[in-house]
C-alpha cells in the first residue's frame, strides 16, 4: 500500500478500474485522506459514489468496489470480477 496516496491518485485509479473491480487503501491512509471524525465514512462515500464505486471498511483498509453503472442504468455491483490491490 502506498502511504503517500493523494486525492488525486486515487481519483485517477478510481477511475480506471473496471466495473467489479477492486482497490484497496490503507486505514492509514483513509484516515490522512478523509479523516477520522464521524463524517469521514460520508466524506469517503460521496467521492467513492462520484467515481461509481462504493467504499466499504475492512480489517486494516478500506476497499472501493466499482459498480455497474451501464447495467440498467443502475449502480448494481457486478460479481465475481477481478480485483485488483494497490
Amino acid at each position: 500500500m502506498n502511504e503517500d496516496l493523494t486525492l488525486a491518485e486515487l481519483r485517477s485509479r478510481l477511475d480506471r478500474l473496471g466495473a467489479g473491480a477492486v482497490l484497496r487503501i490503507s486505514d492509514h491512509d483513509y484516515e490522512r485522506l478523509f479523516g477520522i471524525n464521524e463524517v469521514a465514512a460520508a466524506k469517503a462515500a460521496q467521492f467513492a459514489r462520484k467515481h461509481h464505486c462504493v467504499s466499504v471498511p475492512g480489517e486494516g483498509s478500506v476497499y472501493f468496489r466499482k459498480s455497474n453503472s451501464d447495467a440498467y442504468g443502475s449502480a448494481e455491483l457486478v460479481q465475481d470480477a477481478p480485483s485488483i490491490s494497490s
